[in-house]
Order: structure tokens, then sequence, then C-alpha cells
């Protein structure tokens, strides 16, 4: 990106380069990390594998509205837009996206309260003698 506009990448090594890192960006809005079935993801909450398998198995799980979201919050920060100024361009897309990301911070908080929850029940528990 050169003066806040997006030029395209010269080798098919460069695009997929490029490809990759906006697979990592959707995946990161779209809470996956939190959700995927690698270990390595949930504990680093961020991808740490191919991104496009992550998008291919939990990305038909997503609306075409939230995706719409996802993807307009991805451009218009590449074409150097605020938050608002996306949302301002596209509402009903950005505010999609923001009733899935609340609906992820629900889980999120609720498993967090769950493994507390257990983890005091488990040092309250008496030991076996």
């Amino acid at each position: 990106m050169i003066g806040g506009k997006i030029h395209e990448p010269h080798t098919p090594a460069a695009a997929d380069r490029v490809h990759f890192v906006l697979q990592r960006l959707r995946i990161a809005l779209l809470g996956f990390p939190h959700f995927c079935v690698k270990t390595a993801c949930r504990r680093a909450r961020r991808c740490s594998s191919d991104p496009n398998i992550c998008m291919g198995s939990l990305g038909p799980l997503v609306s075409k509205d939230v995706r719409d979201g996802v993807d307009a919050l991805v451009w218009g920060h590449l074409d150097g837009l605020s938050y608002d100024q996306v949302r301002a361009r596209d509402p009903w897309a950005v505010a999609a996206y923001e009733q899935w990301n609340a609906k992820i911070c629900e889980s999120i908080r609720e498993t967090a309260a769950l493994a507390r929850r257990e983890q005091t029940r488990a040092t309250r528990a008496p030991s076996p003698t």
C-alpha cells in the first residue's frame, strides 16, 4: 500500500501472501481463534495455521451480511478510513458485524466464567486420602 492506494502484487507468490494476510485479518475480526479446533489457535487467540482451512470450515457458518461487514472493515482499513467512516459508508453490513461481535464477546465471557467456576470447584474439592 503506497499513499493509501493498494497496488496489485507483481508475482503470484506476493498475491498469495496478501491473500493469506487478509484471511488472517478476517479470521481475527470474526473471532474464529476462540472456537478453532486447534489448541494453539485458542491459546494464542489468533490463527496459528492456514487461514484458508479455518475460513473454509467456519466461514460458511457466518451469514453473508456479517462477512460483508468484515470485508467492509478490512477494505476500509486498507483505504485509510476510520471505523466510523466505514460504518457510515456501509451501515447495514457493519451493524451485522457488530451484532456478531457482541455474541462472540458474550460467548467468550461465558466460557471464561465457566472455567473460573470449574477451577474454584476443583480447588475446593477435598483431596482423596
